[in-house]
């Protein structure tokens, strides 16, 4: 009797990923596994240090520049001849946070030479996503006007980021001469967060999510930008730093892409203001306007 034949084994189909793996992953990636223990205690030094940069600063606070409640901005005025203006974007996911968390950064930025304007702007659930970066923009024209329109480096970063470089691709007004970014950890492609506790205040849907996505309508002639995130953040705000420097610099933009080692989503904010930080050091190559594309 003859044996009988068997047909080549065949590979079992992988198992099709649940909507609910999905939101599982998505949940960790942009909220869960950003947060470190040691931030707690980091977000206290900035408190301090915040609190002493007012003390030996004498900085305007609270200035409007709309008429909105959190239309308001910190100015810092350098001690030494003016080579910029940094204007910084905080994070918080458009739902929480305020500028006077990040007073710090203001005081070694001046010794360099910049003033530096910590700005607040409205806050979702009050505002979608996109009203938030139009009332962020009425900054611009009233910074310039009180810094004498130097050249404007833009600072934003995680939600912060997005608003930066809205603002940048948004024609700003002959006023406000943007001379660079720094985007720092950017969210800039917000269709993962759909199905994250964000957004429960956020109130996206898919096309609201991808309205307020600049990765999907990059333009040409748009500002130098360092794209920059932490070697301890999560693979998707890794992915989300790498596939916007490679869309910026595929529009004709000038772009960098900087991983900084042992910097997670907060503690990468050190290197704007420590001795001989890699973004310190950035900012001091933006000091002036950027020639066209």
């Amino acid at each position: 009797m003859s044996g009988s034949r068997r047909g080549p084994g065949k590979a079992k189909a992988p198992c099709p990923v649940t909507q609910a793996e999905i939101s599982t992953a998505n949940q960790f990636e942009y909220i869960d596994g950003q947060l470190r223990p040691s931030q707690a205690a980091l977000f206290e030094h900035f408190a301090a240090e915040s609190e002493l940069a007012v003390c030996s600063g004498q900085p305007a606070l609270d200035l409007a520049y709309g008429p909105h409640p959190r239309q308001r901005l910190d100015l810092f005025r350098t001690p030494q001849p003016r080579r910029g203006v940094v204007a910084y974007f905080h994070a918080g996911y458009w739902q929480s946070r305020d500028k006077s968390g990040f007073r710090f950064l203001a005081p070694p930025l001046a010794a360099d030479g910049f003033d530096v304007a910590v700005i607040n702007y409205p806050l979702s659930p009050e505002l979608g996503v996109m009203a938030i970066v139009a009332a962020a923009a009425a900054a611009l024209p009233v910074l310039a006007e009180l810094t004498d329109h130097a050249p404007l480096i833009l600072v934003g970063h995680s939600a912060g980021a997005q608003i930066a470089v809205e603002l940048a691709m948004s024609a700003p007004p002959a006023s406000a001469q943007i001379a660079g970014i720094v985007s720092i950890s950017g969210v800039f492609d917000l269709e993962p967060l759909l199905d994250t506790s964000v957004n429960a205040k956020l109130g996206l849907d898919p096309a609201t999510a991808r309205a307020a996505s600049p990765i999907h309508r990059v333009v040409s002639g748009a500002p130098r930008t360092l794209f920059a995130v932490g070697a301890l953040e999560t693979r998707a705000f890794q992915a989300q730093t790498a596939r916007m420097a490679a869309v910026w610099a595929e529009a004709g933009n000038a772009a960098a892409e900087l991983t900084v080692p042992d910097a997670d989503h907060f503690s990468i904010l050190t290197e704007l203001c420590r001795e001989g930080g890699v973004l310190r050091a950035a900012i001091a190559t933006f000091d002036h306007p950027a020639s066209a594309s």
